[in-house]
């Protein structure tokens, strides 16, 4: 038996399709999001981690660069009611959160981002009359980082002990700061230890 598609999302992040690769709903649904939920946010953020559950509200948190004042920002959007199949969806109201953060936390997560959207794997073909095992439900993470452009990969429901499901548990870990308003947010010692093991992990 090869390796599944899912065994694939536990290990690696898996590439995000063109407008040409997704369905009529799936481009319709992307767009509500962007005009919905990234509202006020940046178009080229230094990372963005943008979730999108099956049952639950879709959320996304951005880390900014503001060039006029010199200084990192940790921004969370939540929205009050799902998008989705939501008829009066220009409609929803976003929850935002939005702290300063300092540049060594940044560059740290950058460099984390950046290692897991670089090792980006296509799932195995799929041969003829082979069963495939599907997550047909559950979560969607889209990981994004800002290089000369900006490069993106995608998880689908990872198990929390694998790779991937550590590098979600890291972005949960990032909202958690984004909505402490505590002052400028920093890492500390235990996540900066927990980044660093997973960077080493991915390499």
């Amino acid at each position: 038996m090869g390796v599944t598609k899912a065994q694939v999302c536990d290990e690696h992040l898996i590439p995000v399709g063109g407008i040409y690769d997704i369905y009529n709903f799936q481009f319709e649904y992307y767009s509500k999001v962007r005009k919905v939920l990234f509202n006020g946010l940046s178009d080229s953020p230094e990372i963005r981690f943008l979730v999108l559950p099956s049952f639950m509200p879709e959320n996304v948190l951005d880390i900014e660069f503001d060039r006029d004042n010199n200084k990192y920002y940790i921004i969370y959007h939540i929205c009050e009611q799902k998008i989705w199949e939501n008829k009066d969806w220009k409609n929803v109201k976003v929850n935002k959160f939005k702290a300063e953060i300092d540049k060594k936390s940044v560059d740290l997560i950058k460099s984390l981002f950046s290692i897991a959207i670089n090792k980006v794997k296509y799932p195995p073909a799929v041969k003829e009359g082979e069963e495939v095992a599907e997550r047909l439900d559950g979560v969607v993470f889209y990981f994004t980082y800002r290089d000369v452009g900006l490069r993106s990969g995608a998880a689908h429901s990872p198990d929390k002990e694998t790779k991937m499901g550590k590098l979600v548990g890291i972005g949960y870990k990032l909202i958690k700061l984004a909505k402490s308003e505590k002052g400028i947010v920093k890492f500390d010692e235990k996540l900066q230890k927990e980044i660093e093991v997973l960077i080493n992990e991915l390499k």
